[in-house]
């Protein structure tokens, strides 16, 4: 099949109080417009990213986490924009990345993302007091994958 034949989906929804799946009142979703309950983006609203690709008949798979609506100057001009900032900390599979399919773009988020991962994960394990086994895990798990 060509990919164009088969299903990717890249949504994200608001993340409440209710733990209804994609609560509001925000989402990014393709196909669908905003309905009289929901509102734009705001900074410091949080909303779970969820890309995923899916064979229809045959398997699927999604990464999901969570990002924070933040304030941003990266853009066309010298205005103020909206990104988002990625909350969940807790490594990507390595062994379920094709590094030969990511782009450099690509392998340089996800690197940065382990070592942000990484940093924060073990400051904290080590506060906590938790064992070696589980900061080598750590390591192991965050290493830069290379092509």
């Amino acid at each position: 099949k060509q990919w164009y034949q088969r299903r990717v989906a890249i949504t994200a929804g608001g993340v409440g109080s209710f733990l209804n799946v994609h609560e509001g009142p925000c989402r990014i979703s393709g196909g669908s417009r905003m309905s009289k309950h929901e509102m734009g983006l705001q900074k410091g609203m949080i909303l779970s990213n969820e890309p995923g690709f899916y064979e229809k008949g045959e398997f699927g798979i999604r990464i999901e986490s969570l990002v924070e609506v933040i304030e941003t100057d990266i853009g066309p001009d010298d205005g103020k924009y909206l990104g988002f900032r990625t909350i969940t900390m807790a490594p990507i599979e390595r062994k379920l990345v094709d590094v030969a399919m990511l782009t450099d773009e690509q392998l340089i988020w996800l690197n940065n993302y382990h070592a942000e991962v990484r940093d924060k994960l073990k400051k904290h394990f080590e506060e906590q007091g938790k064992s070696p086994e589980l900061l080598e895990y750590l390591d192991e798990a965050t290493k830069p994958l290379v092509k």
